[in-house]
């Protein structure tokens, strides 16, 4: 199980440091889909996911994304607005971005039908569960 938590672990700091690359966030997903497997050991493999599914909204949304349904969720690159409160946890680049923007920047996002969620704090929330999650 380590070695999934670790590879997943890889991918995911590999897509925070290209936040708009929709390729690499999704391979990060598919990773972390690995780890969640990886729970199995041998076992009930979907028993698992869907005990996984049932306890984690982000694992959830993970499985739902790499399942590739065409009704599914999937990745979208959008422009969401930045309330001028958080302008100091900008970083330089998103700062100077939303400037010329309307107070905007562009995110890799989850559209599951209407609803949007940031993929980078869903990915991260995912490896957390996995990682408080006992072995076995």
């Amino acid at each position: 199980m380590s070695d999934a938590l670790s590879a997943a672990e890889a991918a995911i700091a590999a897509a925070r440091a290209a936040p708009l690359s929709a390729r690499r966030a999704m391979l990060a997903a598919l990773t972390l889909d690995a780890a969640a497997d990886a729970l199995a050991a041998g076992g009930d493999v979907l028993a698992v996911r869907a005990e996984l599914a049932e306890t984690s909204e982000a694992l959830r949304l993970v499985f739902a994304l790499c399942a590739m349904r065409p009704d599914g969720p999937r990745l979208v690159t959008e422009a969401v607005a930045v309330p001028l409160g958080d302008y100091g946890t900008l970083s330089l680049e998103d700062f100077m971005v939303s400037l010329y923007n309307g107070h905007s920047v562009q995110r890799v996002r989850i559209a599951d039908g209407e609803a949007r969620s940031d993929v980078h704090a869903v990915l991260a929330e995912g490896l957390q569960f996995l990682h408080r999650r006992p072995p076995g």
